[in-house]
C-alpha cells in the first residue's frame, strides 16, 4: 500500500512538471523507464498501463511544441542510420515478423536518444537528466546492495532488474551506472556528496553480488579507468581502497572460485564458458552467410537452430551472450560498422570534453561527467562482450548523453570567447577643395 501511494505521488508530481517543459517530460519518461514503477508498486493498476509508451509519446509531442532546435549532425545521424539499417535487416530477415515486432520497441529507444541529444543544451539540464537516471535505477539497486551487504554478506543475489534483465545484465548495468554516480558525487557538496558516495557502495556491491564474471571484469575496468582519468588520483585511490575494504572481506571462497575460472582454458572451461564460445562462432557464421543484412533485429535466437553445428549440444533457440557478436550476427557487417562508429565517436566526445576541462575552457564538472561516461563505455565494451546488452535503452541513452555533453561543452567554449565588435573604418582626411577661378570672356 505504501509503495502504491509513493508511486502515485511520483506520477502526479512528474506529470505536473512534464507539462512545463520538454526536459521535465524527458525526466518523467526516464523515471518510468529505469525505475519501472509498475513492478515496484506491485499494483495491477500500474501494470495494466503501458506507462513507458505513454510517457514516450508525450515526450515527443511536448518536444515538438517547445523551443527545442531539432538538428541532424554526423553523430546523432548515426543513431538514425543504425535504425534504418536495422529496418532493412529486419525486412530481409528469415523471421521478419519477429524482428519487426522487436524493432518497434527499439525505434522508441532511438527516438528518445535523439531527443536527449538535442534538448540538453545547458549543464543544469545535463546534470538533471543524469541525476534522474542514477536515482531511478540506483535507488532500488543501491538499497538491495546495502541490505545484502549487511543482512546476508557474501551471498549470491540472483534477482533480476526489470529494466536490465537477469543477474549478468544487472552486473553490466551496475558497472555502467557506478562511474556516473561517482561523477555526481565528485561534483556535489555537503549531504548530496555523501549521499552519492553512500549510493555508490550499494551499487558496487549489487554488481559484485551477482557472481557475474563479466560483471567483475567490467567493474575492475571501471575502477582502473576512473583512477587513470581522475584529476585527483589520491582521493580516487582512497575511495577505491575504502570500497575494497568494505566489500572484499565479506566475499566467500565460493565467489573467488567462480571468478578464478575466468582464465580457464581448454578442458578447464565450464559449460557456461564453452557454450559462449560456441554461440559466438554461430554468430560469425550467421554474419558471413548474410554479410549485408544479418539475420534481422533480435533474430539470433530464432535463427540459432538453423546455424547450430553442435547438433543441439547447448539446447535450442539460444541467445548470443555478447553485444558485439549480437550486432554482428543480426545486422551484418554494415550494421556493425555503424555501431562501432557510434561507440568510437562517443568515446572521442568524452576525450575532447576532458581536454577542454583540463585546459580550463569549460567547467571542471563537465570534465568529471566526461570521465564518468567514458568509464561507463568501458564497462559496456568489456562486460557487454559476455551478455546480450546491445539493445538496452541505457546504452543508447548514454550514447546520447555523450552527444549532449559535447553540445554543452561547445556552448560553454563559445560563451567564453569574447565578441569582437566590428570597428568602423576610419574616414580619409580629404583636404578642403579650393574654389575654381572665375574666367571672364571677352
Amino acid at each position: 500500500m505504501i509503495r502504491t501511494i509513493l508511486v502515485s505521488v511520483g506520477f502526479l508530481v512528474g506529470w505536473v512538471f512534464a507539462f512545463q517543459s520538454a526536459i521535465y517530460a524527458a525526466c518523467l519518461y526516464l523515471w518510468i523507464a529505469y525505475f519501472r514503477p509498475e513492478s515496484w508498486a506491485w499494483s495491477g493498476v500500474f501494470a495494466s498501463l503501458n506507462l513507458s509508451f505513454l510517457a514516450g509519446v508525450f515526450l515527443l509531442v511536448r518536444t515538438l511544441f517547445s523551443p527545442v532546435r531539432f538538428r541532424l549532425d554526423a553523430r546523432n545521424g548515426l543513431l538514425l542510420l543504425f535504425l534504418v539499417d536495422s529496418l532493412i535487416s529486419s525486412i530481409a530477415a528469415p523471421h521478419a515478423d519477429i524482428s519487426l515486432a522487436y524493432l518497434r520497441e527499439f525505434a522508441k529507444t532511438v527516438v528518445v536518444s535523439y531527443l536527449l541529444s538535442v534538448m540538453i543544451t545547458t549543464e543544469a539540464d545535463f546534470r538533471l537528466i543524469v541525476t534522474v537516471i542514477v536515482m531511478s535505477l540506483g535507488f532500488e539497486a543501491g538499497k538491495q546492495g546495502w541490505a545484502q551487504l549487511i543482512l546476508n554478506p557474501g551471498a549470491k543475489n540472483d534477482n533480476g532488474v526489470p529494466f536490465l534483465g537477469d543477474n549478468n545484465l544487472v552486473a553490466v548495468g551496475m558497472a555502467m551506472l557506478l562511474p556516473t554516480v561517482g561523477a555526481l558525487a565528485a561534483t556535489s557538496t555537503g549531504w548530496w556528496r555523501r549521499g552519492f558516495q553512500f549510493l555508490s557502495i550499494g551499487v558496487l556491491y549489487r554488481a559484485v553480488s551477482t557472481y557475474s564474471r563479466g560483471g567483475l571484469l567490467a567493474v575492475s575496468a571501471v575502477g582502473a579507468m576512473y583512477f587513470w582519468r581522475s584529476p585527483n588520483k589520491v582521493r580516487t585511490l582512497v575511495a577505491i581502497a575504502i570500497a575494497v575494504a568494505v566489500i572484499v572481506p565479506v566475499l566467500p571462497q565460493a565467489y573467488w572460485d567462480r571468478m578464478s575460472t575466468i582464465t580457464a582454458s581448454g578442458d578447464e572451461r565450464d559449460d557456461s564458458q564453452a557454450s559462449r564460445l560456441h554461440f559466438w562462432r554461430v554468430a560469425t557464421n550467421m554474419a558471413n552467410d548474410r554479410p549485408l543484412v544479418g539475420v534481422g533485429h533480435r533474430g539470433y535466437e530464432r535463427s540459432y537452430n538453423a546455424y547450430d553445428f553442435s547438433n543441439g549440444q547447448y539446447l535450442t533457440n539460444r541467445a548470443v551472450h555478447s553485444a558485439w557478436f549480437g550486432i554482428f550476427a543480426e545486422v551484418g557487417y554494415p550494421g556493425l560498422a555503424i555501431f562501432i562508429a557510434i561507440f568510437a565517436s562517443s568515446w572521442w566526445a568524452c576525450r575532447r570534453t576532458r581536454r577542454l576541462a583540463r585546459r580550463g575552457e569549460i567547467t571542471e564538472s563537465l570534465g568529471r561527467f566526461a570521465i564518468g561516461l567514458e568509464s561507463a563505455l568501458v564497462a559496456f565494451a568489456i562486460g557487454g562482450a559476455f551478455v546480450s546488452y546491445h539493445y538496452n535503452e541505457m546504452l543508447w541513452h548514454f550514447f546520447a548523453l555523450t552527444m549532449a555533453l559535447e553540445q554543452v561543452a561547445a556552448g560553454q567554449v563559445a560563451a567564453r570567447v569574447p565578441r569582437v565588435e566590428a570597428m568602423p573604418l576610419p574616414h580619409a582626411s580629404v583636404p578642403a577643395r579650393e574654389p575654381e577661378p572665375e574666367f571672364a570672356w571677352d
